[in-house]
This record gives structure tokens, C-alpha cells and sequence, in this order.
């Protein structure tokens, strides 16, 4: 089950494929040649189509992606010459696999492979306040990192992603995304950082954050493996 962001996109891919399939509908003869083609004004719902659909490819993923490759790739040599039947459903075939990849966790993989950069990127920030001895500091951010992760992980389970850390973690156990002994490590991270989010720094020590820290970076790269 996609969340409600994902279930837009994939609602918008599919209006564009079935809009795809009714511009190509629109060929007929010419009054002059007898060739077979989108005239007129029916050209300027081609050009608005094609103007949405590479909109909705570079959003959802990105300039760069085989899918948006695949569209400019299918396009004739010249946007004006996309005047035929022929020419419409190769894009659509580009807007069908692109829909299929959205459902079947495509673009949920990229955002994980994107996440889990950036958590590295904080983690080691948590790992360098630990040695300067700011223990409180490297907390917060690895409750930070966690926090984020669980709730990425809410999304992939249909979990509401509004609950606090806690209550999804009690969440995708009850799913049996990990097994209990996961959860209460999860727990004990949870504790030490809210600890530091709340002031309270004399409820944990160095080797606790320390722990948590190592904790969170090994149940990362199990659960964002990409």
C-alpha cells in the first residue's frame, strides 16, 4: 500500500496515461495529403501532455532516472514531430513502467539510498561530538537520525507516520518488521535521546550514547539496504 504522497504521484501517472491514450485517438487524414496525423489545435494537447508527463518524471524521480531517460529517449528528434499514434505510445509504455516502479517500491529504494547518506552524514557529525566529549549534542542527533528512520519505515508498513517514535517502533513490531529484541534495543536508543532532548544528561553516560550511536548505525544498514 503506497502512503498518500506516493498514492498522488501514482494517481497523477495513471491520469496521464489515460489522457496519453486518448491523444492518440486524435489522428486523422489531412484534407490535403490523406497521411494520417494530429492537427491543429489537437496539437497543442500533445504539447501540454508531453509538458506534464516530463514534469511528473522529474519529480518523482528525478532528471537523471532511467525513467525520465526512457522518455526523452522514445521522443522523435524533434518535439513537433510527435504527431502520430505511433509516436504517443512509446511514452505511454515509458508513464506505464514508471507507474509500476512506483508501486512495486522503486522510488522507495532510491529515498532510502538518498537517506541513508544523509544519516551517515549525521551520524559521523554524532561520532565527532562524542570525541570532543559532547555527549549531550552527539545524543540528539542520533535520536534525530533514528527518529526520521523509523518514520520512513512507518511509510513502508501503512503505519501513520505522525506517531511518536515510540509508538511506531511498538508499531512495526506488532507488523513483525523485527523481532522484539530489535524493538527494545530500538527502545533503549529512544530513551537515551529523549533524555538529551529534555535535558535530562545525567540519565546516561558517554558509553551509553556511544552504543546507541554503533546501534542505530548497524540497524540502519540493516533495514536501508538498497
Amino acid at each position: 500500500m503506497l502512503n498518500a504522497k506516493y498514492q498522488r504521484f501514482a494517481d497523477r501517472i495513471e491520469e496521464l496515461i489515460e489522457e496519453g491514450k486518448h491523444i492518440a485517438t486524435l489522428e486523422r487524414p489531412s484534407r490535403y495529403s490523406g497521411s494520417s496525423y494530429i492537427q491543429d489545435d489537437d496539437k497543442i494537447q500533445v504539447h501540454e501532455w508531453l509538458t506534464k508527463t516530463r514534469n511528473i518524471l522529474e519529480t518523482v524521480f528525478g532528471g537523471q532516472s532511467p525513467q525520465h531517460r526512457d522518455f526523452e529517449a522514445v521522443l522523435p528528434e524533434h518535439i513537433r514531430l510527435v504527431e502520430h499514434s505511433y509516436d504517443i505510445y512509446p511514452i505511454v509504455g515509458v508513464l506505464q513502467g514508471a507507474l509500476n516502479d512506483l508501486k512495486n517500491g522503486y522510488l522507495l529504494g532510491r529515498e532510502f539510498f538518498i537517506a541513508s547518506e544523509v544519516f551517515d552524514s549525521i551520524l559521523e557529525q554524532s561520532r565527532h561530538f562524542l570525541k570532543t566529549d559532547n555527549k549531550d549534542i552527539a545524543a540528539i542527533l542520533a535520536r534525530i537520525v533514528l527518529e526520521d528512520a523509523l518514520k520512513r519505515l512507518a511509510h513502508t508498513e501503512g503505519i501513520d507516520d505522525s506517531f511518536n517514535a515510540s509508538r511506531i517502533n511498538d508499531e512495526l513490531k506488532n507488523k513483525e518488521r523485527y523481532p522484539q529484541v530489535r524493538w527494545r534495543s530500538i527502545q533503549t536508543w529512544l530513551d537515551v535521546g529523549n533524555s538529551a532532548a529534555h535535558g535530562r544528561f545525567n540519565e546516561y553516560t558517554k558509553e551509553d550514547v556511544a552504543s546507541a550511536v554503533s546501534g542505530i548505525e548497524q540497524f540502519l544498514a540493516l533495514e536501508f539496504q538498497v
